[in-house]
């Protein structure tokens, strides 16, 4: 598989393609994704080396969750976001800004007798800049 651009646009061209695949395919990139989030995301995404450098420093708790979730959602066919801030990794001063990354899983249920049940889950990662 091509690897894809590390844009909210790359991840939803990566989805489309993987959520065409058969449950029993897609089941074996969703577990390959839980097994090893960082390689998994390093074989799938178009990163410099920067970028692969804070990949594999990442916290393994937060990666741990990555990872869950993430698979999770896959295997689903859930819907998965990207936002990315945009912004310079150097602040006007010179000095590096500090990178947050968000991990942000949200839920709406909703009932009416006409539409019955529906229910949407959205996992969303963030990405923003502070200083």
């Amino acid at each position: 598989m091509e690897k894809v651009p590390f844009t909210p646009a790359g991840l939803q061209q990566l989805l489309t393609t993987l959520y065409a695949l058969s449950d029993q395919e897609l089941n074996l990139v969703a577990d390959a994704l839980h097994q090893n989030f960082k390689l998994w995301v390093a074989e799938h995404f178009d990163l410099d080396e920067a970028q692969l450098a804070y990949l594999y420093s990442l916290d393994e708790r937060f990666v741990s969750q990555a990872a869950a979730r993430g698979s999770y959602f896959m295997a689903h066919r859930l819907p998965i976001g990207l936002n990315k801030m945009n912004a310079s990794t150097v602040s006007d001063d010179g000095k590096d800004r500090g990178k947050l990354l968000n991990l942000n899983e949200s839920s709406n249920s909703n009932f009416t007798p006409e539409l019955a049940y529906s229910n949407l889950e959205v996992l969303t990662f963030n990405i923003t800049y502070f200083n």
